[in-house]
Parts: C-alpha cells; structure tokens; sequence
C-alpha cells in the first residue's frame, strides 16, 4: 500500500470518528429544540468569522481523504518526528472527546447561550477544564494538520483557537448569569483549556 493512501486512511479514521460520535451527540441534544439567537449574543463578527472560517477547516479535513490532489501546493514536508507527534494529539481528542460529549450529555449547545433546562457540569474532563470540547477540538485539527503537512488546516486550526478563546468571555459571562457564584467557584480552581497544575 502506498505511503499516500496510509496517510489518508490514518487521517480519515479519527477525524471521521469524531464527526459520527460528536453528531450523535449533537443531534440527541438538539431535540429539545430550544431557540439561540446565535449572532445577537456572540456578536457579529465572533459569530461570522468562526462559521466562515470554522467551516473552511471542516471542509479542508472533509475533503483531504477524498481529494489529496486538491492539497498538493499547500501541503509540507515535515520531519517524522512533527508528523507523528501531530498524530498522537490528533489520537489523544479521542477520549478527551468522549468524555466531553459523555459528560455534556443533553447540555451541549454549538454557541455561547445556554439550553432553558442547562445543568452545571463539573465531572468528567470538566472536572478540571471548562472549555475541553475547544482543546479537543484543536488536538484534534491541528494534530491532523501536522500529520499530514497541511498549512491551511494548522493556520485555520489557531485563528478558530484565538477567536473561540474570544468568545469564551462572553459564554462565562453567560454561566455566571445562570449559575452565579457556582460558577465563580468552578472557575477558580479549573483551567479555561488546560488543566491547573495545582488542581491536578
């Protein structure tokens, strides 16, 4: 089997596990129908730039096992090193998504306003992060970028980053509203994407 094909079908495998296992989620949690005004509380240009340009990283990673030929100009020579490191994060979303979507459960929103019956969750990953489904899905994309050279997908991979990172400002002041000084507390000792050393 050629190294081309082994790429695509080792890209293929967790990026496609993730967009049936996530959807599943997403679609069970969307039943309960409730509105968003989507553009109103993220505001306009948070809201634009991460459905433009979130949606471009997710057609690039869409289209690479299909289609490499499409990528050839603005693919990488990177070191086995940097590839395979970029896979081990891309495996290592994996659990952190699972439990992300298991401890979310009927909570799980695609914006910053939270569901009319919302539940606070800190088990799980959320145990010591509040924001992991944003960290796995960096893993995620950019640990596919790196594994298969991709510029566009390692470039949109940290503008999604910096401009979900934006955004949380405005999901906490969210959460606060509804939760109060629960959450204040929460935040306290849990890290935004990372983990607090001293919480560990």
């Amino acid at each position: 089997m050629e190294q081309e094909t082994i790429t695509r079908i080792l890209f293929a495998l967790p990026f496609y596990a993730v967009v049936l296992y996530g959807g599943y989620h997403r679609h069970k949690a969307h039943q309960q129908n409730d509105r968003f005004a989507r553009m109103k509380n993220e505001g306009p240009v948070t809201f634009l730039l991460l459905r433009i340009f979130g949606g471009i990283l997710w057609v690039n990673c869409l289209l690479f096992p299909l289609a490499p030929g499409l990528f050839a100009s603005v693919r990488m020579e990177l070191p086995s090193a940097a590839t395979w490191t970029g896979y081990a994060l891309a495996l290592l979303s994996l659990p952190m998504g699972y439990s992300v979507f298991r401890s979310l459960g009927r909570n799980i929103t695609d914006t910053v306003q939270t569901r009319a019956e919302h539940e606070l969750v800190t088990h799980g990953i959320y145990r010591f992060i509040r924001h992991p489904l944003y960290t796995t899905g960096f893993l995620l994309f950019f640990g596919l970028g790196l594994f298969a050279g991709l510029l566009p997908v390692l470039l949109l991979s940290l503008f999604v980053l910096g401009t979900l990172y934006i955004r949380t400002f405005t999901e906490e002041r969210f959460l606060v509203a509804q939760f109060g000084d629960r959450y204040r507390e929460y935040s306290e000792r849990t890290g935004k994407f990372l983990p607090k050393l001293n919480h560990l």
